[in-house]
């Protein structure tokens, strides 16, 4: 018994000991506070952390998202969603409430307050426990930047002195308003936010600078216990009128507004943070900084992303996709969309889908989905570019057997999107209104290596199997990938990879990353220009009618796979590609006449890109490809140069050196008047219904653009009846066609 009161003295005096210990150090510290040259020297000394990251203060886990003109457009909520605002930027109420609620007289102390001490000693007597912390703004801030996390919240003499000597030269060094300015970006506010701005964008989805007075006094009282009010309401309520009466206790709002204050009902507009501005762009940004930064760096470095997004396209896009899917067939419940300036590379807007983001992540903007016939102008590229036909060739649309011992029959019978045959037709008529037979033959004729080689150049890197089905689009690709593709057709062939990410700063201005476009010429020009006026043919006259934009040049391919499971619009102009998907979740098939690329996918773009033309105009203006071509009348009988004498030309492309060089033999009918329009009424039932509506949309085009202009426009490769033709034979077809085992499946009979 004798022991244990002499321990216990002991334990007395040892704690008596360390009181006077502690307010030695104290009066220390203030004889300290009028030396300010030494205080510095003298933390330094005892171990304190130096202050210069207030200097330029950026605190960690938060990356700073800018758009294209390198705008701030939002941050990556990382360990912590933090967003730093000037002080200006943050609104007087919630100044004022913040300073009513913590420390009152933060303009008059110098980091220590004798009086707030005694208050809160006071109030915590009278509850009977602890309720009121006696730390200026000062403090506090010193707590959550220089104090450890695992000692930040003990209630020790050793924390409070480290604190308190940091607090002295942080008053001493900096003015006030800095202090109080890294104060609000610094505390924690509950529901995850860090900061005054993120936590209004947070609990009311608007920045600082537009709290109200009742947002901003309930934001002030969840600091005294963030984690606890922010889930509990009417604790956090009670709090907030005891905030409104402090602001008017120090004469920050008078008896009016207080009144008002307390008789008006606080509503509440919940934000999941800034990853839903935009969250598919935002997550796929994201993504490719994990890719190239370890978990500790992107916590650590304060980034700065410049990325290429567009934030007006981006808006415009979700919306269009948006109304698109609410409209579209049913069993259509899905889109996406991804928008690539032409002239930079640089990806503008990513929808990965509609609907809550949050309920399901998944990207369909990067994810791969079946193509349909939106793959067929790499097949007509192909054979552009090995001279096995031009946009006037004719191919004959019939019934093509191909062995496959895999099909019923032993056959692979391919049909057509409507399942009938429109004979002899150019190839410009079977691109342009996108029927399957001659895609195949054509595909026979280049080969399947050769044509991949081609989609490869373009931008398509995905798996392809070189078989027949492949040319109708039964490989799956992603509207990125796609984007990517006729982003190089709309460059006349010349490739760019696609860029999401400009460029990466670190918190000191460290540049870690530079992106900018490496162009590369991958597919000739001439080839590629012959392939584009087809594809504007699509939209003016074929499938994708319904993605024209009024004034504006535009070319473009509708894809419609197995089932109408994916569809697709993909239209270029000079500026920007936009690749349209539509679809369903479970990839069923919809059983839909109208679920086709030419239906809702076209409507989203064409709605989207005018949208977007109004909102960032350019010059109207057509694509920009070298004419470095001859364009030369042929005959079109003999394929010889056409004489004075010959009847209806056709204008073809000829890289120079490469024309025919002798003229074609007179008929001896030419001097009759009557030839040329009897030669167009006897070769009009050889012609197809496509080449037909073709010619007749050309000639109303042609006397559109007559009466607007005095110029004399000359049509190019208009003229449909053509004499050259092929239809494959069996006994007639490569080696490598012949050992092929064409696929029935996934896409035998697309659009």
């Amino acid at each position: 018994m004798q022991n244990y009161f002499q321990t216990e003295s002991n334990n007395n005096l040892k704690n008596f000991l360390v009181r006077i210990a502690f307010w030695v150090i104290i009066i220390i510290i203030m004889a300290l506070f009028f030396s300010r040259p030494a205080l510095p020297v003298i933390n330094r000394i005892l171990g304190m952390p130096d202050l210069s990251i207030l200097e330029d203060y950026r605190p960690l886990g938060n990356i700073e998202i800018y758009d294209y003109k390198d705008e701030f457009v939002g941050v990556l909520q990382g360990e912590e969603d933090r967003q730093v605002v000037k002080l200006s930027q943050i609104s007087d109420y919630a100044i004022q409430a913040v300073l009513a609620a913590e420390d009152s007289e933060f303009f008059k102390h110098h980091g220590f307050s004798l009086t707030s001490i005694g208050r809160a000693l006071a109030t915590n007597i009278k509850a009977g426990r602890v309720v009121q912390g006696g730390s200026t703004i000062s403090q506090q801030m010193v707590k959550n930047l220089f104090i450890k996390e695992d000692q930040r919240y003990e209630r020790t003499m050793s924390r409070k002195v480290k604190e308190l000597l940091i607090a002295f030269e942080v008053e001493n060094r900096y003015s006030k308003e800095k202090i109080l300015e890294i104060y609000l970006n610094q505390v924690y506010f509950g529901n995850l936010a860090y900061g005054i701005e993120r936590a209004s964008q947070r609990y009311f989805s608007k920045p600082a600078s537009k709290l109200t007075l009742l947002e901003a006094s309930y934001l002030a009282g969840l600091l005294t216990a963030p984690t606890y009010m922010s889930k509990n309401l009417k604790a956090a309520l009670e709090r907030q009128r005891y905030v409104l009466q402090k602001m008017f206790d120090n004469g920050y709002i008078n008896k009016q507004d207080y009144d008002k204050a307390l008789k008006s009902k606080l509503e509440f507009k919940y934000s999941k943070g800034n990853m839903s501005l935009f969250p598919f762009y935002f997550s796929y940004v994201e993504q490719q900084l994990m890719k190239r930064y370890s978990a500790n760096e992107l916590k650590s470095l304060g980034l700065k992303v410049y990325t290429a997004l567009d934030p007006i396209a981006q808006k415009l896009a979700e919306e269009s996709l948006d109304i698109g899917i609410k409209n579209a067939a049913y069993g259509i419940n899905q889109g996406a969309l991804v928008t690539i300036d032409v002239e930079t590379g640089e990806i503008r807007a990513l929808v990965g889908g509609v609907g809550d983001y949050w309920s399901n992540q998944y990207n369909r903007a990067t994810g791969p989905h079946t193509l349909g016939s939106a793959f067929k102008p790499f097949v007509y590229l192909t054979a552009f570019a090995e001279g096995l036909i031009d946009p006037s060739t004719i191919i004959v649309d019939d019934e093509l057997r191909i062995p496959d011992v895999s099909q019923p029959g032993g056959f692979w019978v391919p049909q057509n999107f409507d399942e009938e045959y429109h004979g002899s037709m150019t190839v410009r008529a079977a691109l342009t209104f996108s029927r399957n037979i001659p895609a195949i033959k054509t595909a026979m004729k280049a080969g399947m290596d050769d044509i991949i080689d081609t989609a490869h150049k373009a931008g398509l890197t995905s798996k392809m199997e070189p078989v027949l089905s492949t040319a109708l689009g039964s490989a799956a690709f992603s509207p990125l990938e796609v984007a990517t593709a006729y982003s190089t057709l709309a460059r006349g062939g010349v490739f760019v990879e696609p860029i999401l990410i400009r460029k990466v700063v670190d918190r000191k201005g460290k540049v870690m990353e530079v992106n900018k476009a490496n162009p590369k010429s991958k597919l000739s020009e001439i080839h590629v220009s012959q392939l584009v006026s087809i594809l504007k043919d699509v939209v003016k006259f074929g499938t994708g009618t319904l993605g024209n934009i009024p004034n504006r040049e535009v070319a473009g391919k509708t894809g419609t796979a197995d089932g109408s499971r994916d569809i697709w619009f993909v239209g270029f102009t000079p500026d920007y590609v936009t690749s349209v998907w539509c679809g369903n979740e479970r990839n069923k098939e919809v059983l839909s006449r109208y679920a086709t690329g030419g239906s809702t996918p076209a409507w989203v773009f064409q709605d989207y890109m005018t949208k977007l033309y109004d909102a960032r105009p350019e010059p109207v203006r057509d694509f920009n490809f070298k004419e470095d071509y001859k364009l030369v009348a042929i005959d079109p009988l003999t394929g010889l140069l056409a004489s004075k004498h010959t009847p209806n030309p056709v204008y073809k492309r000829f890289i120079p050196g490469t024309e025919p060089k002798e003229y074609a033999p007179s008929t001896g009918l030419e001097n009759d008047d009557d030839y040329e329009k009897e030669k167009f009424y006897k070769t009009d039932g050889d012609v197809s219904s496509e080449d037909k509506e073709l010619r007749l949309g050309a000639e109303i085009l042609e006397n559109t653009r007559t009466k607007k202009s005095t110029n004399n426009v000359q049509s190019t490769e208009r003229v449909t009846p053509q004499p050259k033709q092929f239809t494959i034979q069996k006994s007639t077809a490569t080696t490598t066609n012949e050992t092929q085992t064409p696929t029935a499946s996934p896409a035998a009979k697309p659009e």
